[in-house]
């Protein structure tokens, strides 16, 4: 059995974990993937290497507000690695969770300044 299958069997409550599985969160998934070129954002501007991502954060997590998980603009990708290492600082208390969240959302906000915000390419795909 893979990990995630029995991350969700024994961990995810069963809300999110047919979240994860479903086909909405499939496409949405892999459109902020393609929206990135697969890019592990933070790798990118904290750690300033180039690395792919190969899953998709919710920053504000679904257990949060259930509301953002399928807002593209609270989607980051990430690798495993990174992965491993926010959901540590998401852990660690509250307010790390907070300033690791505005972190996130300041990465967005910087790579998709040239081009007007992420919000003008998401509506120029319409």
């Amino acid at each position: 059995m893979s990990r995630h299958m029995e991350y969700n069997l024994r961990r995810r409550n069963k809300k999110a974990a047919a979240f994860y599985v479903s086909a909405e969160w499939r496409k949405v998934r892999a459109f902020a993937l393609s929206l990135y070129d697969s890019l592990d954002m933070y790798a990118y501007y904290v750690q300033h290497k180039i690395v792919v991502a190969d899953m998709v954060h919710h920053i504000t997590e679904i257990e949060e507000d259930w509301t953002q998980r399928l807002n593209v603009e609270n989607l980051f990708p990430l690798s495993n690695g990174n992965h491993g290492i926010i959901s540590a600082l998401y852990k660690k208390d509250e307010a790390t969770k907070r300033q690791t969240q505005e972190l996130l959302r300041n990465i967005i906000r910087q790579h998709w300044k040239g081009v007007g915000g992420i919000e003008k390419v998401l509506t120029g795909l319409d």
